[in-house]
């Protein structure tokens, strides 16, 4: 599909569809921006941590259907964030050459890095343009891209319930045993029933059951 970068297109459209790396995205319309420096109109994409964790969460669900993913954002003084959790349908872990695809988007879309050597933040000093020559700019300070389900999600308590059935008969895990056994009558649900909202509960319910 053409690159809508026309600006009259553009301002038809409720969407702003672009191309990096092969791949084709889509941002709400006001992520074009435009300004004026030195007498020169400049355009260009605003890459916020709210946009790159779009941007990476597409990626992931139109090149890997099968795997779960989330991705959020943060902002605060002096910065911003993105934090992206991918992982296998059941919990676990993400194969390690399709992970490496993933986190390839880190170092495409984050500032800068931080040097610990000299405690400074140092920003990024290329430009990335999309395909069809279009600047993209100001991007999140990080971006954390985890190899795990997100805490809460029903993957992330059938991983645990998982890994806790692979260990059942070790040791390690025989104190976790004895209290589920006489606290919650066996119940791996019931013994983290406390650290579940309402509708993480009934999710897992009908999963774990």
């Amino acid at each position: 599909m053409r690159e809508i970068i026309n600006l009259k297109t553009i301002k038809m459209s409720k969407k702003l569809k672009f191309s990096i790396n092969n791949n084709e995205f889509t941002l709400p319309i006001n992520s074009y921006q435009e300004s004026t420096w030195g007498g020169s109109l400049e355009k260009y994409i605003h890459m916020s941590a709210k946009n790159c964790a779009s941007v990476i969460k597409q990626f992931v669900k139109k090149n890997y259907p099968e795997l779960k993913v989330w991705a959020g954002s943060d902002t605060y003084s002096g910065g911003s964030s993105t934090r992206v959790s991918v992982c296998n349908k059941d919990g676990s872990e993400v194969d390690y050459e399709t992970f490496k695809e993933i986190s390839k988007w880190k170092s495409i879309l984050q500032g800068g890095n931080f040097n610990g050597m000299e405690d400074i933040y140092e920003y990024r000093e290329d430009k990335l343009t999309t395909e069809n020559g279009m600047e993209l700019k100001y991007f999140p300070s990080y971006i954390f891209i985890d190899n795990k389900p997100q805490w809460g999600s029903v993957e992330y308590w059938l991983n645990q319930y998982n890994e806790y059935k692979s260990n059942i008969n070790n040791p390690d895990y025989s104190k976790q045993r004895e209290i589920m056994n006489e606290k919650y009558n066996g119940s791996f649900l019931e013994m983290n029933k406390t650290y579940m909202t309402k509708k993480e509960y009934e999710r897992c319910s009908l999963v774990l059951s």
